[in-house]
């Protein structure tokens, strides 16, 4: 069995829905939630998602994804890159 690993950056706009055990979840315009596991920390810096203030709010989301295959399933990650209020 061949590994792979991919990765693709995407930007899409979405509402900060919430933070939760150091995940942050975001709604998008295609009305799907996605979870990230991973925050730029100069995203952090900017905006204390840790907080209810951006719950809500609506950003341009720069994110990568990830793919890993290491047995047999995929492992799908994704970290926010940077965030734009909108």
């Amino acid at each position: 069995m061949n590994y792979y690993s991919t990765e693709e950056i995407r930007t899409e706009e979405g509402i900060f829905v919430k933070h939760l055990d150091g995940f942050f979840t975001f709604r998008f315009s295609f009305d799907e939630l996605i979870v990230f596991e991973e925050v730029n920390t100069a995203v952090l810096e900017e905006f204390n998602l840790r907080s209810e203030e951006y719950i809500g709010s609506t950003f341009e989301v720069t994110y990568k994804e990830f793919i890993n295959d290491l047995d047999d399933e995929d492992f799908l990650t994704f970290r926010i890159m940077k965030l734009k209020l909108v």
